[in-house]
């Protein structure tokens, strides 16, 4: 029983360092660049991206939960908040990297509704020019087991604005065709040089929510007999 537990977390750290290599692998990513976690309390994935020199700050809806955190990790900067976009659309620094878990399914039936769509926009408008959006799912990156909406459709939703686009799954998967098999994701988007205002980011994503379908994870009608066919 204890072993079993013992190689559970030791595949757990595994992951958890997979994907601090992948974070820091991002374009325009090392020491010094500024980070926004919003709403990922994990200590570990904390730890080792501020262990490599990189400016982070935790936003979480818990105040107890960041107030542990902040006094886990001095060296981040761990606050409460829904991180409502006006907190960082006044923001002349901005960052480098936003990292953000994947929408959770009991949360919104849809990640292309026109709230979610919007949230989205919001933190894509604190990031500096050429910086990178990542969005996590699985259950090593938060303290959360609810599960998270399908990273096709995650990917699907990060495709509608502008930029370079990218998935990844973890834990020795990492070939794309396996992604959606993986519990452990990211969905990358790196947005263009050009500066855009929070406006332009909204309207793109006013627009993405009109044309998009209004649901999601959802199969065709004609799937389930597809797959008694094969």
């Amino acid at each position: 029983m204890g072993s079993s537990v013992d190689q559970k977390s030791q595949t757990s750290a595994s992951i958890v360092n997979e994907i601090v290599r992948y974070l820091i692998a991002r374009p325009g990513i090392g020491p010094g660049s500024r980070v926004l976690l919003c709403g990922i309390a994990n200590p570990e994935l904390i730890h080792g991206l501020t262990n490599l020199g990189l400016l982070v700050s935790c936003t979480n809806e818990d105040a107890t939960e960041s107030e542990s955190l902040q006094q886990t990790i001095p060296e981040a900067d761990c606050c409460e908040g829904n991180v409502p976009r006006e907190q960082f659309d006044r923001s002349d620094a901005g960052f480098n990297l936003v990292v953000v878990p994947a929408p959770y399914k009991n949360d919104c039936p849809s990640v292309f509704s026109r709230p979610r769509m919007m949230e989205l926009a919001g933190r894509l408008a604190c990031i500096h020019p050429g910086g990178c959006l990542v969005q996590l799912g699985g259950s090593n990156t938060t303290s959360d087991a609810r599960v998270t909406h399908s990273s096709k459709c995650c990917l699907r939703q990060v495709s509608a604005f502008p930029g370079r686009n990218s998935i990844r799954s973890f834990g020795g998967q990492i070939r794309l065709r396996y992604a959606r098999r993986s519990s452990e994701y990211a969905i990358s988007l790196q947005i263009p040089d050009e500066r855009m205002s929070p406006f332009e980011w909204d309207l793109l994503a006013l627009n993405a929510s009109k044309r998009l379908p209004a649901d999601c994870c959802r199969k065709p009608a004609n799937s389930e007999n597809v797959e008694r066919a094969a």
